[in-house]
C-alpha cells in the first residue's frame, strides 16, 4: 500500500513487511505474531502461509518490532528505519527454543549474531543502514568495517589489515559464492580500492567474519564480506535517485507483474566527475577519474520448484594523464609521462534454493566472474617524443560452482555439506623498461587454465543445555601444483546465565596466491619461475566472551592466535621477501624479486575488546581496541615484524539523531569516528643501490625494523532525512579526516629527485550526496 497521510492527525505513515522463517531450513512460518511495541499502541499482525507480513499505517521515524511463535525464540528488532518514500522491509529468521533453557528474547540490533548459524565465533552481522550511517563510510562494507575490533584501517583507501594479515587476504562473497574484488581503482591482486562497486541501497543484512571460520568457507586465511542483496518490493514499484560527489545513481525495484511474487532489484552509478568532463565543464583539467557501476537481483519464486535468481555486480573505471608538451612545468618523473590505466570487473550469478521439506533444503549456484585491467605507460623527452616504459594487461576469468545440502535429522543436529568448483583462465602480460639491463624487458606473459575443487562438511549439534557445538572438515585440490589441503575446523559456544556466552573456535585454512606470482619471471631469468607454488595455508585459535547488559549495550573480547605456513617466500635466503608484506602484485617489477618457494611461515596474535551501545533511543556508540602482535620469517629462518604489525588499535564511532519539523517526522543525525592506530612497519632503504638501479631496493637485513608515525583519522558526518507526502528526501555531509592529517607510511625512494621522502596519504576527503525516494 503507498504511504498515506494519517485522516486524524498530521502524521505520516508507511507499510512494514517482511518474511519470517526457520533459520536452520529456511521453511517460512505461517501465524507467528509480529507487533509493533514503540507506537503509543500496540498493534500486532500474524505471517500468512508464505510467511509474509504486513503492518499499515506505522509512523514514520524509528519503530521496534516483536516477533513470537510458540516453541521458538523471541526477536526484537529495535532500529526499523520508516519512512514515506519506500515501504520497509524486514526478515526475520527464528531459532527454536531450547528445552533445557527458560524463554529467551533475542534481540536482533544488539545481539548482531552472523546471519550463518554455523558460525561460533569472530563473526557478526551488520545492516545496510549502519553502512551509511558510520562517519566516513561512504556507504562503502570495508570502510564501515574499519570500526570493527580486530580490524585496522589500512590508510585513507577502504583496505582493512584484519588481525594483522595483508588487506589482499581479505575474500568477497555475493550470495554465498566467492566474487571479484568489487572496489574501483585497484591493483592486481588486492582486495580493496578507492571507490566501492557496491551501492549499499542494494544490500541486505550481511556477515562480516575476522577468522576461525567454518568448514563451508574455502579460500581465506584472513576476513570475509559474505553479502547479500535484498529482493526488490513485490508489491509496488519503487525508485530512488542520488546525486553527489561521488556519482549520479538511481535504484529501481518492484514486482515483473501486478500480483505477481517474482521482482528486480537494479542500481547503477556514474562518477560526477566524469559526467562533468564528458559535458565539456572541466575545461583542460587533467587527471579526472571516471568509474560506473552497475548492481542488480532478480528473483523469481516458484510454486514447486523452488527460487530462482539472477545476480550480478560489475565496474568500469578509467584514469588518463597526459603529460603538458612543457618541460619547464616538469617537476618530477611522471609529469613527463602520459599515463593510460583502465579496469573492468564484474560477477554475475545464477542461484537455485529448494526447500524439500522442514529438515531438507538446498541451494545450487553457477557464477561468472571476469577482471580485465591495462596499463600503458609512455616517457617523453624534452622534444615531447614518447618511450615506452611499461605495458601490462592482466585477463582473469573464473566459472564457479557452488553446491550446498542442508539436512536437520532432528531438533539437535543440523548437517551441512557440499562443494565448490572453480575453474580460472588466465592471460597476464607485463612489459617494462628496467635499469639494470636498460631495455624493456618482459617480466609476465602467461596464458593457460587452472582448476580448484573444494568439498567440506560440518555438523551443529546443540545439547539442549546451552552448548552448541560444530565441528567439519574442509578439503581442497589445486591443480596447478596438484596440492591436496586438508582443513579440520572446529567451532563451540555456551550459552552462560545473565545473557553472557563463551566461544571457542579453531581449523586449517588456504588462500590461492593472486595467479601472477605464480608465472612472474625475474630480472636475471627467462623462464617461469613459480608455477608450482602452493597455497598459503593457516591455523588458527579464537577465544571469546561476550555480555548482554540492558540498554542495548553489549561488550565482547576474543584472544587469538593464527600460525601462517606454506607462506611463499623468496628462495634467495639473503632475500626476505614473503607475501606476507604485500599488498597486491606490484612487486613482481622489483630488481630484487626472485624466484618463491612455499617455506616461509608467520603468526598473528592479539586480543580484541569491544563495548557496543545499538542504536535505541536515538543515538549508539562503539568503542573498540585491539592489541596485537604479527610476525614472519623467510627462508633464512630469522623472524622479523610485518609491514601491518601496527601493534595496535583504537576506535570510537559514536553517533546521535533527533526527530525534527513541527510533527516529529524528520530525522537529523550527526555522528563522528575516531582511528588512532600504532603506525606501520617499514624497511631502511639501500640508497646506493637504489641510485644504481633507479628504483627503490631496501635493507634486507633490516626487514620492517622502523615504525611511521600513529596512523590518527577523525571522520565527521551530518545528515537530514526529510518526510514529505509519498516521497522522502536525504541529505548526507560525510568528511573522512576532517582535521586534514596527513599520515604517513614510512619513507620511500623518489627516483625524480633521487631523495628519500616521507609517503603520505591524501588528507582530508569531503563527500555529499542528495538523495530522493519515492
Amino acid at each position: 500500500m503507498a504511504q498515506i497521510k494519517d485522516s486524524t492527525s498530521s502524521i505520516f505513515t508507511q507499510t512494514i513487511k517482511g518474511i519470517v522463517t526457520v533459520k536452520s531450513s529456511g521453511l517460512a512460518l505461517a501465524g507467528v505474531t509480529v507487533k509493533l511495541t514503540s507506537a503509543d499502541q500496540v498493534r500486532a499482525t500474524s505471517t500468512n502461509t508464505n510467511g509474509s507480513f504486513h503492518l499499515t499505517r506505522v509512523p514514520v521515524g524509528r519503530q521496534i518490532l516483536e516477533i513470537s511463535y510458540t516453541g521458538f525464540q523471541t526477536v526484537v528488532v529495535s532500529d526499523v528505519l520508516v519512512t514515506t518514500g519506500k515501504e520497509t522491509e524486514v526478515n526475520i529468521e527464528l531459532e527454536p527454543q531450547s528445552k533445557q533453557l527458560k524463554e529467551v528474547v533475542v534481540n536482533a540490533t544488539a545481539g548482531k549474531r552472523p546471519l550463518n548459524s554455523m558460525s561460533m565465533a569472530s563473526g557478526r552481522s551488520f545492516s545496510p543502514e549502519e553502512t551509511n550511517r558510520y562517519a566516513g563510510g561512504f556507504f562503502d562494507p570495508a570502510r564501515m568495517a574499519q570500526s570493527f575490533a580486530g580490524v585496522v584501517a589500512g590508510g585513507d583507501n577502504n583496505e582493512i589489515v584484519v588481525r594483522g594479515n595483508s588487506p589482499k587476504s581479505l575474500q568477497w562473497r555475493l550470495e554465498g559464492i566467492e566474487i571479484i574484488n568489487p572496489n574501483h581503482f585497484s591493483n592486481e591482486g588486492a582486495a580493496g580500492g578507492s571507490i566501492s562497486m557496491i551501492n549499499s541501497t542494494v544490500l541486505g543484512t550481511s556477515d562480516f567474519y575476522t577468522g576461525a571460520l567454518p568448514a563451508e568457507y574455502n579460500n581465506a586465511t584472513s576476513g570475509v564480506f559474505d553479502l547479500k542483496f535484498r529482493k526488490g518490493n513485490t508489491d509496488k514499484r519503487e525508485y530512488s535517485f542520488s546525486i553527489g560527489i561521488l556519482g549520479l545513481g538511481m535504484t529501481l525495484e518492484g514486482p515483473f507483474k501486478k500480483g505477481g511474487s517474482a521482482s528486480y532489484l537494479i542500481s547503477y552509478r556514474y562518477s560526477s566527475l566524469g559526467l562533468l568532463q564528458n559535458a565539456g565543464l572541466l575545461g583542460s583539467l587533467n587527471g579526472v577519474p571516471k568509474y560506473q557501476d552497475l548492481s542488480y537481483n532478480f528473483v523469481f519464486p516458484t510454486k514447486s520448484a523452488g527460487t530462482f535468481s539472477v545476480f550480478g555486480i560489475g565496474g568500469l573505471n578509467n584514469l588518463n594523464i597526459t603529460a603538458k608538451r612543457d618541460y619547464t612545468q616538469w617537476n618530477e618523473r611522471k609529469d613527463a609521462s602520459d599515463i593510460s590505466n583502465k579496469n573492468g570487473a564484474a560477477s554475475t550469478g545464477f542461484k537455485h534454493v529448494y526447500i524439500a521439506n522442514s529438515k531438507l533444503y538446498f541451494s545450487n549456484i553457477i557464477s561468472y566472474n571476469k577482471e580485465h585491467s591495462t596499463g600503458l605507460t609512455d616517457t617523453l623527452t624534452r622534444d615531447y617524443q614518447s618511450g615506452l616504459k611499461q605495458n601490462e594487461h592482466y585477463d582473469n576469468t573464473a566459472i564457479r560452482y557452488a553446491g550446498t545440502l542442508n539436512y536437520k535429522p532432528n531438533n539437535t543436529n543440523s548437517i551441512r555439506a557440499g562443494v565448490n568448483v572453480g575453474f580460472l583462465s588466465y592471460n597476464l602480460y607485463d612489459l617494462e623498461y628496467k635499469k639494470e639491463v636498460n631495455r624493456l624487458q618482459e617480466i609476465l606473459n602467461q596464458t593457460g587454465n587452472a582448476e580448484t575443487f573444494d568439498a567440506f562438511a560440518e555438523n551443529k549439534h546443540d545439547f539442549n543445555n546451552g552448548l552448541t557445538l560444530n565441528t567439519g572438515i574442509h578439503a581442497n585440490y589445486f591443480n596447478l601444483s596438484k596440492s591436496w589441503s586438508l582443513e579440520p575446523r572446529i567451532g563451540l559456544n555456551y550459552q552462560l546465565p545473565a545473557d553472557q556466552q563463551l566461544s571457542f573456535a579453531a581449523g586449517s585454512y588456504s588462500r590461492l596466491e593472486s595467479l601472477s606470482y605464480y608465472f612472474a619471471k625475474n630480472t636475471n631469468t627467462a623462464g617461469v619461475v613459480n608455477s608450482e607454488l602452493e597455497p598459503t595455508k593457516s591455523a588458527q585459535v579464537v577465544l571469546g566472551y561476550e555480555k548482554l547488559f540492558s540498554g542495548l549495550l553489549k561488550f565482547k573480547s576474543e584472544v587469538y592466535y593464527q600460525y601462517l605456513y606454506n607462506v611463499p617466500v623468496s628462495s634467495d635466503p639473503a632475500n626476505n621477501f614473503s607475501l606476507l608484506n604485500v599488498l597486491d602484485n606490484t612487486n613482481i617489477g622489483s630488481a630484487d624479486y626472485t624466484a618463491l618457494v612455499n617455506k616461509g611461515t608467520g603468526k598473528n596474535y592479539g586480543v580484541e575488546l569491544s563495548l557496543e551501545k545499538s542504536l535505541s533511543k536515538g543515538y549508539y556508540f562503539i568503542f573498540t581496541t585491539s592489541v596485537f602482535d604479527s610476525k614472519f620469517k623467510a627462508l633464512n629462518g630469522q623472524e622479523f615484524n610485518t609491514a601491518f604489525d601496527s601493534r595496535f588499535v583504537g576506535n570510537i564511532v559514536a553517533g546521535k539523531e533527533w526527530a525534527v519539523s513541527k510533527d516529529k517526522k524528520n530525522l537529523f543525525g550527526l555522528n563522528g569516528k575516531l582511528i588512532y592506530a600504532g603506525g606501520r612497519k617499514y624497511s631502511p632503504i639501500n640508497l646506493s643501490e637504489s641510485l644504481r638501479l633507479d628504483e627503490q631496493v631496501i635493507d634486507q637485513s633490516k626487514i620492517n625494523t622502523l615504525t611511521a608515525d600513529p596512523y590518527i583519522r577523525m571522520d565527521f558526518s551530518a545528515s537530514y532525512r526529510i518526510n514529505n507526502k509519498k516521497v522522502a528526501h536525504y541529505l548526507l555531509l560525510d568528511i573522512q579526516n576532517i582535521m586534514n592529517r596527513k599520515n604517513n607510511i614510512g619513507l620511500f625512494y623518489n627516483p625524480s629527485k633521487r631523495i628519500i621522502e616521507k609517503q603520505e596519504w591524501l588528507g582530508i576527503i569531503p563527500a555529499l550526496t542528495y538523495r530522493i525516494e519515492f
